[in-house]
């Protein structure tokens, strides 16, 4: 076939790499001109279309590989899978990692490792909760179905003053899925009894600050990057001030499938995730997950997979007479390939209604809150270490010299020395010899930064972050005292009762810990003082002049606060049992969940008069572990909540055998009269036949979890597109499907109008060719649906055969020509189709060079249009 002049699209922007990238992991920023790609050193980079490297991140270790990359819907952030399970959620905006080693929820015993635990495939969608709200600020509700007729809302003879704002602008479906989406202008918040419930106290609190790094040590130089999330006030700002929280319309649902079947679905990118298997009746050998798809109006995702499935007689008889009830089936030991759609429903964000938002989000945000305390008293206790280790150093060379020479200890010594100015030889040449002032200095620096820093740690990040905790817990406490009898919100309020009390126990103990650290800085601060005059006249002569001015000279000094540090800080410190760790405590802690706050008290009180007491009860380390132990009892019954009402119970066969890595899947509505059904279309090229492209459509509930209930129409067609081979096939949006199609004159890009009822996203001027393009010739099936349903389904081969082999029937779908005679020749397709960033992304051969084209424009038109433009202007200027 020849190619058109026509038939070359504009070139937007093009680029040639350094390393070679694995072409199946490529992926388009929905929202902004990204481009993420995997080379074959396992490193991640996001570019530009100018070709600049916007941020990336390195192979984590030599042995770990990149097995699936995802944006999120929104474009703000992309997850990256490991080839070890493990999961990170990286930003686009500031190219720091939010979340990092997200574990696989499976219980794996430690040191194993296990293949069932890699991800396949992984997802990232988005649902809306009150969908009619949204069909009708888009204009697609069932009471204005017919559209608007002569530029006014609906048939002019029934048009009444409640529909005059209707369809006021050309809001579409893309624009509630936009990176930071306008909520006041898609004018879809809810009433005022939801608004009340959904007021956030939190957004008139100060925003949590930086934990800072950990202090250097002598030996290396402080490390400016830490592998947590907490290090960057941006990456604070999109946990906790993220704008998900604010969109109470939109569920974020990430999918990660594993190649033992297993799903696990997370919203609001919440770290609790819930498993869901394939039923074990369905006798599946092997599973792989291929791709995932998902539509905002509906809360079924659909998953692709490969299943290797027992075989059962009789076999069906394709393009007979279907028959009602399926025929018993004959148990088999032969395992066969075949390509199947699985449903996962996810039935509590449309049964929750809006109090799913308060539940997941407050859910997610206590999460993000309890890891924020970890490592707050984690960096606490790394500060409290660091500044007793270098004194307890210098205190030991001398405790020993001491023991020796049978003086006593170094408290009384230098108490001694406070009151009575009389120093002992041993201490003077200490203090002239080995300490010195160089080792003051290093002394007086690790105190006081480490006083500050649990100063400046406790007060502006522990205690805000236990004031947000409280916060929360208090709002979910209140949605379950008001939804105590039923069934939204199944938990005790006296659970969240007990978690309340262990954060008044952790601000109690927080504030003692304030209260015992400035009053120890006040009088380090002093005795740092005194001890620097005291090596200043130790060091001179005791003959010289300059000894006489030293003794005489006043250093300012509060004795009684020098002689409080000697005697008590200096040896035993007020701290040490309120951050100490748990595994350091003297004997095995009680049980943290029954010591009360009126304990915790006692325990204060007793300290101070120097009595008894129970040092768990005074420990953050045991109080933090208590809250976070009863935290996760919280969330596993919130999970279980949600996996009562998540399925994956049904499948549809499609294929027989093995598909190539040319297939795509997407869900889409067709706005079919008053309906809410989903239509999802699944485009495969067999392993066997790479001159095939064969689609299905598949028309099912919104709610797809029954498949002989859901499911009401399922078609077929093929498109044999001669001795060529097509290697990549993609969804653009709602009608447009491209291919990549190579033979050995030339490489195409085809385009198809795939969808029967979606509108068309592009005028008939930019189309690929002069006139429109025919949708495609589904055919029904011919079996009954029970016949093509797991466990025992069979795929049915009924489908129309769209001839396209010869050069006159292929030229109308030709969209962009690659002659042979280049260099670039393509490989690989990756689209972006949301509104006005139609583009397509394509990989060359070598794996390094990749182009990106405008799919609204053609060249030559561009040309003319230019042209046409110009004339005009001349037109002008002439008159």
């Amino acid at each position: 076939m020849e190619p058109s002049k026509g038939s070359e699209m504009m070139l937007h922007a093009e680029k040639t790499l350094i390393h070679p990238v694995r072409p199946h992991l490529m992926a388009y920023c929905p929202t902004m001109d990204l481009i993420a790609v995997v080379s074959d050193e396992e490193n991640l980079d996001v570019y530009r279309l100018n070709g600049q490297r916007a941020f990336g991140m390195k192979k984590k270790s030599p042995n770990v590989l990149i097995d699936s990359i995802c944006w999120k819907p929104n474009g703000q952030a992309i997850v990256i899978a490991w080839s070890d399970g493990l999961v990170d959620i990286i930003s686009a905006e500031t190219g720091k990692a939010l979340q990092r080693n997200i574990p696989h929820p499976s219980k794996v015993p430690q040191g194993s490792h296990s293949e069932s635990n890699r991800i396949r495939c992984i997802g990232w969608g988005v649902s809306f909760i009150d969908v009619p709200a949204v069909k009708a600020r888009t204009g697609v509700s069932p009471k204005n179905s017919k559209g608007p007729s002569n530029g006014l809302n609906g048939n002019a003879a029934t048009t009444t003053t409640d529909s005059w704002d209707s369809f006021r602008d050309d809001t579409t479906l893309d624009d509630f899925l936009q990176r930071q989406p306008d909520l006041q202008t898609l004018d879809i918040s809810p009433d005022l009894p939801d608004q009340l419930a959904m007021m956030d106290i939190e957004n008139l609190l100060p925003k949590l600050p930086v934990i800072p790094l950990p202090p250097a040590t002598p030996f290396a130089r402080p490390v400016q990057t830490d592998t947590s999330s907490f290090t960057s006030q941006a990456q604070i700002d999109v946990i906790f001030h993220s704008h998900h929280l604010k969109d109470h319309n939109a569920v974020d649902v990430l999918i990660r499938c594993m190649d033992d079947g297993t799903v696990n679905p997370t919203i609001y990118d919440s770290l609790g995730i819930i498993n869901v298997k394939h039923p074990a009746q369905w006798s599946i050998q092997a599973c792989r997950p291929l791709l995932h798809a998902s539509h905002p109006y509906s809360c079924s995702h659909g998953l692709l997979m490969e299943m290797s499935i027992r075989d059962a007689g009789p076999t069906l008889t394709y393009g007979k007479p279907a028959y009602s009830t399926p025929q018993k089936a004959t148990p088999s030991n032969d395992f066969t390939t075949r390509l199947v759609l699985v449903p996962l429903t996810l039935r509590f964000i449309s049964s929750a209604g809006i109090y799913l938002h308060l539940i997941a989000s407050k859910t997610t945000q206590l999460q993000s809150l309890l890891q924020y305390v970890q490592q707050c008293l984690q960096r606490i206790r790394t500060y409290w270490t660091h500044s007793q280790d270098l004194p307890s150093k210098f205190m030991r060379n001398v405790e020993e010299t001491l023991a020796e020479k049978n003086e006593g200890d170094l408290i009384q010594s230098l108490y001694h020395l406070a009151v009575t100015g009389d120093c002992p030889p041993t201490i003077k040449e200490w203090l002239a010899n080995e300490l010195t002032e160089s080792g003051h200095k290093r002394w007086d620096h690790a105190a006081t930064q480490g006083y500050a820093k649990i100063i400046e740690l406790t007060h502006e990040n522990l205690l805000p972050a236990l004031d947000r905790c409280s916060i929360v817990i208090s709002m979910l406490r209140g949605l379950a005292r008001y939804h105590d009898s039923t069934w939204i919100f199944n938990i005790s309020a006296q659970d969240f009762t007990a978690i309340l009390d262990v954060i008044r126990r952790l601000q109690l103990l927080a504030h003692n810990v304030l209260i015992y650290a400035g009053d120890e800085r006040r009088q380090f601060t002093v005795f740092s003082r005194w001890l620097r005059h005291e090596i200043d006249v130790q060091a001179t002569d005791p003959t010289s002049a300059s000894a006489e001015e030293a003794a005489d000279r006043d250093p300012g000094i509060d004795y009684s606060l020098l002689l409080e540090y000697i005697q008590g800080p200096m040896s035993q410190s007020n701290l040490l049992c309120y951050l100490q760790r748990q595994a350091d405590l003297p004997s095995q802690p009680l049980d943290s969940k029954a010591l009360s706050y009126e304990d915790t008290k006692r325990a204060i009180e007793l300290s101070k008069q120097g009595a008894a007491f129970k040092q768990e009860a005074l420990c953050l380390d045991v109080t933090n572990a208590c809250l976070q132990d009863l935290c996760s009892k919280l969330f596993l019954q919130i999970t279980t909540w949600q996996a009562a009402s998540t399925s994956m119970n049904c499948g549809v066969v499609l294929e027989e055998g093995e598909v190539s890595e040319a297939r795509d899947l997407r869900m889409v509505f067709e706005k079919l009269g008053d309906s809410d059904d989903i239509t999802t279309y699944i485009a495969i090229v067999p392993k066997h036949n790479r001159n095939e492209i064969r689609l299905h459509r598949l028309v099912h509930a919104d709610v797809f979890d029954d498949a002989a209930k859901s499911v009401h129409a399922s078609e077929a067609v093929t498109l044999s597109l001669g001795n060529g081979e097509v290697t990549d096939v993609k969804f653009v949006d709602d009608s447009c499907l491209i291919a990549l199609y190579r033979t050995q004159d030339a490489s195409y890009i085809l385009n198809f109008t795939y969808s029967t009822a979606a509108a068309p996203s592009l005028p008939s001027s930019l189309s690929s060719s002069s006139t429109t393009l025919p949708n495609l010739p589904y055919c029904a099936r011919t079996t009954s649906f029970a016949s093509i349903q797991l466990p025992h389904g069979r795929a049915d081969e009924a489908r129309h055969v769209l001839d396209l082999s010869t050069p006159e029937r292929l030229r109308s779908y030709v969209k962009h020509v690659f002659p042979a005679r280049e260099r670039f020749v393509p490989v690989r397709l990756e689209v972006n189709g949301r509104k006005d960033r139609r583009v397509v992304c394509v990989l060359g051969e070598d794996l390094r060079h990749y182009k990106v084209f405008d799919l609204d424009y053609q060249k030559n038109e561009v040309v003319a249009r230019r042209e046409e433009s110009e004339s005009e202007s001349d037109i002008e200027m002439t008159g």
